[in-house]
């Protein structure tokens, strides 16, 4: 007499939802939301999403450039080579111009002339 017992386990689509939905249930839990009207819900998740996609397309934008900018300071820091910084971070030259050829166009030109002048000298003197 053999027992055919086999466990079955749960599919991975049924562990799949079954962990969103406890997923979803902490997030309600910890947040209170189980509380809220649907309305209040949706205004509540609207405002979480948003901020969430700000935060991670501001670090996708900028966070690159911005770890550059540390690692050339590190590499100077630990160096004082001159040389290494100017690779990782952009002169004010450079950021000017980019600034001045994109579409604001017309006044940053202005500012950039003005300010060309005198960032020379200063470059200069150094």
């Amino acid at each position: 007499m053999t027992h055919a017992t086999s466990a079955s386990s749960p599919s991975v689509l049924t562990s799949f939802v079954r962990w969103l939905r406890l997923k979803n249930y902490q997030y309600e839990v910890t947040f209170a939301l189980y509380m809220l009207t649907p309305t209040e819900k949706f205004i509540f998740n609207s405002l979480v999403i948003s901020l969430l996609t700000l935060l991670i397309t501001a670090a996708y934008v900028y966070l690159p450039n911005h770890v550059a900018s540390i690692y050339g300071h590190l590499v100077y820091y630990l160096t004082a080579d001159v040389s290494m910084i100017q690779d990782y971070i952009p002169s004010a030259n450079s950021v000017l111009k980019g600034a001045a050829s994109s579409s604001t166009g017309g006044n940053l030109n202005v500012v950039y002339d003005t300010v060309k002048a005198p960032v020379a000298t200063a470059l200069h003197e150094l």
